[in-house]
């Protein structure tokens, strides 16, 4: 086999791979066409890929119903048990809550504050009591 004849068959060969990527070039010139409609910066060629965090199991699953679209708790699961648990025991703080329901304390702010919001729970110093 002569040189001339490997460089035709590199050719043929690029000229392939280049027909098989032609329809993905396109989409991606009509993604960054919507994108930059949306106002979305594409990213840089040398820019690293997205890292996904992994999902979280939720430490408790007997009343937890998850969607199958995002795995995410479905209705107000969390929030139920923590009012339930300051009902239940006047007084309790949320690092209790938190140490009771396998959960980190900080994750519990946003529902007791939003709780506190509805005036189903009143905070005194750390306690958290009924509304």
């Amino acid at each position: 086999m002569s040189v001339i004849d490997d460089l035709k068959g590199l050719e043929d060969r690029v000229a392939k791979r280049m027909s098989e990527l032609r329809p993905l070039v396109d989409e991606y010139r009509e993604l960054e066409q919507v994108a930059q409609r949306l106002g979305v910066t594409p990213p840089t060629a040398d820019a690293a890929p997205a890292r996904r965090r992994p999902a979280r199991r939720p430490t408790r699953t007997s009343d937890r119903a998850t969607t199958p679209a995002t795995g995410r708790a479905r209705g107000n699961g969390r929030r139920d048990q923590l009012l339930e648990m300051v009902k239940a025991r006047p007084g309790i703080t949320v690092r209790e809550v938190g140490t009771e329901l396998g959960v980190d304390p900080t994750s519990l702010y946003r529902i007791v504050h939003q709780l506190e919001k509805d005036g189903a729970v009143t905070k005194r110093g750390r306690e958290l009591l009924p509304g």
